[in-house]
């Protein structure tokens, strides 16, 4: 059976156990986004221990369960923390990485990313100024009109 198959039959069979899961208990629960996080955290421990060759389609949902994430925080956090949207997203498709191998060709990455947390974390400290206000809207508006 090839990579894909094993990754269409997994989220499959994830999603209609969790269905049932679901139907029986009080949790509630994305039955996708559970059965997408699930599918990848197996496959991702299959591929630490080298059952499993393919990344790139760990990776794929692995992009899925961060940009979920990044929706559901976004849902839940006060808008004025919504300036830090861009820099998490940033943070959690490092962590995917990470968790690929990739963390020995980071570095630069790395400081790029400690870079952006401290721009954003100067601009919410001085949200008041009105020239920082105007850049903050422009951050916030980015998803917007489009």
């Amino acid at each position: 059976m090839n990579a894909v198959m094993v990754v269409f039959a997994m989220l499959c069979g994830f999603f209609v156990l969790l269905l049932v899961i679901k139907k029986y208990t009080a949790w509630q629960f994305c039955v996708l986004c559970a059965s997408v996080s699930l599918t990848w955290m197996s496959l991702l421990v299959l591929y630490w221990l080298a059952s499993f060759a393919d990344p790139v389609l760990i990776a794929v949902l692995m992009g899925q369960s961060v940009v979920g994430i990044y929706y559901l925080l976004e849902k839940k956090v006060p808008e004025s923390l919504l300036l830090f949207r861009f820099p998490f997203f940033l943070t959690a498709t490092a962590l995917v990485f990470v968790m690929l191998g990739y963390a020995p060709t980071m570095m630069r990455s790395l400081f790029l990313l400690v870079l952006l947390w401290f721009i954003t974390i100067g601009m919410y400290a001085y949200k008041s100024n009105p020239k920082v206000q105007q850049i903050i809207e422009e951050f916030m508006n980015c998803c917007k009109n489009w």
